[in-house]
């Protein structure tokens, strides 16, 4: 067979099947196959290397380690969405978009989609063919990251039917918890420090310099927005995943168009527990208006779009023993009070720290060395002390002191 045909029926074979195995979860060959496939197109593009393009399967993972990452600006300001805490915040949430959009009590149709526990991403595609991956930042510019985002199987080099010009293409980035244990105990092997949890795994993961480091992580993505320049757009939020999906790309599948905000609290009430199956961390759903056109209408504040919001569940919490609070000297020598615990399974991993803010919030709560004490998971991601047991307190407890000299130099504090 002619090599220019063959290395074309090979990438588009390696590329149906990368999509079956990581994005539909349902391969269809053996991972043996699969590497013979890639390994047969690396020898020929090796064999013929004017024939190497730069959306080959082949080109995911970079030569050398880059040595910085540079600021990109994005297409439009990504910004982050507020938030609701309980039933009575999104009916409160419902009524703000009812009465912006003058609806009075007609029930708007929302999109329910579970909050993916990872960060922010934009993907610039030209005319359907992957250009620049880049971290959310500021919201207005941010790091161009595009490197590692090639080595992230779930996100295609090249669109399958894309659109012609410029487009932005936000996701999340996130760690699956299978990946993530296997990379803690890999670390712990070798008598590195742990990661807390999969999301700052995933933000560390993204910010290394190495691409080759990064594709054995094993990093996901899903996608949810489409940018546009104008021209052809869906017009509507379920729409615009089915056109995502249909790009080849990504797309979280237990979303739910919901007819008014009953329909969505129920949503958000029936994953409260059932998000615990999944293989990733989801603290939360995010709930949005489905009419686009009606999204223009409702606006944005200098914060958060007014056309969606984020529902957070409910801390866990769990006892456990403040063996030691330690103070941490961070990169502007700061020095910030954290508190060392027995470890204590909580909300999908095992919780040994916390943070403590500040001395005034340790005296403020009376938090004692030796305490059993109540620890949650603020927005099920960060550990935090809630307070300390009084009943079980031991009777030669005495209150923490901050130290007066820095724990790094030994300079007064």
């Amino acid at each position: 067979m002619d090599p220019i045909e063959r290395i074309n029926q090979l990438r588009e074979q390696i590329r149906y099947h990368e999509n079956r195995y990581y994005v539909l979860n349902d391969p269809e060959i053996s991972d043996e196959e699969f590497d013979r496939l890639l390994h047969e197109l690396e020898r020929l593009e090796a064999e013929h290397p004017d024939l190497v393009t730069p959306d080959s399967p082949t080109q995911r993972v970079g030569g050398t380690p880059v040595s910085g990452f540079p600021t990109v600006e994005h297409m439009e300001p990504m910004l982050s969405l507020d938030n609701a805490y309980s039933e009575a915040e999104l009916r409160a949430f419902d009524e703000r978009v009812r009465r912006g959009a003058g609806l009075g009590d007609t029930p708007v149709r929302y999109v329910a989609e579970l909050k993916i526990d990872g960060l922010s991403i934009a993907l610039t595609y030209e005319d359907g063919l992957l250009v620049r991956g880049a971290t959310r930042g500021d919201g207005v510019r941010g790091e161009d990251v595009t490197a590692n985002v090639r080595t992230i199987r779930t996100i295609p080099l090249r669109l399958t039917n894309g659109p012609s010009g410029r487009i932005e293409i936000r996701g999340e980035v996130f760690l699956p918890r299978a990946a993530f244990e296997r990379i803690n105990k890999e670390r712990e092997e070798a008598g590195e420090p742990l990661f807390a949890n999969p999301r700052n795994c995933a933000a560390g993961t993204m910010r290394n310099l190495d691409p080759a480091l990064v594709a054995k992580r094993g990093l996901r993505a899903f996608t949810y927005q489409l940018i546009t320049n104008g021209g052809d757009a869906p017009l509507s939020h379920c729409q615009t995943l089915e056109t995502l999906r249909r790009w080849g790309l990504p797309v979280e599948p237990h979303y739910a168009a919901c007819n008014g905000i009953d329909e969505v609290i129920a949503f958000c009430n029936a994953w409260a527990e059932k998000r615990r199956g999944l293989e990733f961390d989801t603290d939360g759903v995010v709930v949005k208006v489905d009419d686009l056109t009606l999204r223009r209408r409702l606006g944005t504040t200098a914060k958060f779009p007014r056309w969606a919001t984020a529902f957070k569940f409910p801390a866990q919490q769990a006892h456990t023993k403040l063996l030691k609070i330690e103070v941490n000297v961070g990169r502007t020598g700061a020095n910030t009070p954290y508190a060392v615990l027995e470890p204590v399974f909580l909300a999908g991993s095992t919780i040994s720290l916390a943070t403590l803010h500040n001395a005034e919030d340790i005296a403020r709560k009376d938090l004692r060395e030796g305490d059993t004490v109540v620890i949650e998971k603020a927005g099920d991601v960060i550990p935090r002390v809630v307070a300390p047991v009084l009943s079980l307190r031991p009777p030669d407890s005495k209150p923490w002191v901050m130290p007066t000299t820095c724990a790094a130099c030994g300079s007064t504090l």
